[in-house]
């Protein structure tokens, strides 16, 4: 009997202790602008690092989940935490839980706001950049690049971090994500016809073109920065049917960074007039810095929607939350366009 009752007491522990991998992120805590937490309620940083990436210099990789998403499944799903163990950098997921609707679940990284871009401690960009320092000061990670990854709203948030702070990022990557302003010069409105008119060029941007010139693109970031001449690096991930974010934003993205580094802009202006080479998911089109170094490249996927590919048969990551087998695995590409 009692052999029976302790075997049923270490099951309901192990229940009670549930998977490892939720338990091994632990929360970048006590950054705080002038001990305000204004905006700082609904954001949470969370920090998945190996002992390999534990005091030494190395990268940090910030991963931004999209809407209806939460940070650590996200990172577990797109096997980001699988290869930042095995690649031995330290990895930093956001847990935001708020949205422009204010309905809970949606976790809607607020992107479209103009507020954002400002380099500031009192906003989510502020905020995410001071938890990127907070870990590497916790970890003893003295030096070494910051990178930044999203998807959807996460995607775009990602480059509003290139664009509001270029020298704190090496690189980024954006999956099904938006241009930066997109919400305060696109031409085109969407959503309901009673949210601001910011949030409702959001939309416009999200259903369609922006009706914004490729040239005016670069113009909108360069403003906030107008001597710089070096900017982060950015690879572009889109599938072609994806019903939420329209194709043609990756193709306006590509023209934007392209605009930032001084290289020739895409030849073409919609997904669909893109050249398709084998293999499927190889980049269509690249801008290059010089004669070798890649500064953008844009991968489009034939058939894919609104989700952050993943290969399981290959070992990389699992179908989750918004996260779908494509045969490739975008981490791994990634972090190789990083150089991890």
């Amino acid at each position: 009997m009692l052999s029976r009752l302790g075997a049923l007491l270490l099951a309901a522990l192990a229940m009670w202790a549930g998977p490892a991998a939720a338990t091994e992120f632990q929360s970048v805590s006590g950054v705080h602008a002038d001990g305000s937490q204004v905006w700082w309620w609904n954001l949470e940083v969370k920090a998945y690092v190996p002992d390999a990436a534990r005091g030494r210099p190395g990268p940090v990789v910030l991963l931004l989940h999209g809407c209806k998403q939460e940070g650590v499944p996200f990172a577990t799903d797109t096997g980001w935490r699988d290869l930042a163990e095995k690649r031995g950098f330290a990895l930093l997921v956001a847990e935001f839980t708020d949205s422009v609707s204010g309905v809970p679940g949606n976790n809607c990284m607020w992107w479209f706001d103009a507020d954002q871009r400002l380099p500031t401690e009192r906003n989510i960009t502020g905020r995410l950049y001071q938890d990127v320092l907070k870990a590497r000061e916790t970890y003893g990670i003295g030096g070494g690049d910051n990178f930044v990854v999203g998807l959807s709203a996460g995607g775009a948030m990602a480059q509003v971090l290139l664009a509001a702070l270029p020298d704190a990022f090496a690189a980024g990557a954006s999956l099904s994500g938006l241009p930066v302003g997109c919400a305060q010069i696109g031409g085109v409105t969407g959503g309901s016809y009673f949210a601001t008119p910011e949030v409702r060029r959001a939309f416009g941007c999200m259903e369609g073109p922006a009706e914004v010139k490729p040239q005016d693109w670069a113009k909108e970031i360069a403003r906030l920065h107008p001597s710089r001449a070096k900017w982060p690096r950015l690879s572009i991930w889109q599938g072609d049917a994806d019903k939420t974010v329209a194709c043609v934003n990756a193709v306006e993205i590509a023209s934007q960074w392209a605009g930032l580094h001084g290289a020739a802009l895409p030849a073409f202006t919609a997904c669909d007039q893109t050249h398709r080479n084998p293999p499927p998911f190889d980049p269509v089109w690249t801008a290059t810095r010089g004669e070798a170094e890649t500064v953008v490249e844009l991968r489009l996927l034939p058939g894919f929607g609104h989700a952050a590919p993943v290969a399981p048969a290959a070992g990389c990551g699992r179908e989750g939350a918004y996260v779908a087998n494509a045969g490739i695995c975008a981490a791994s590409e990634i972090a190789g366009f990083f150089g991890l």
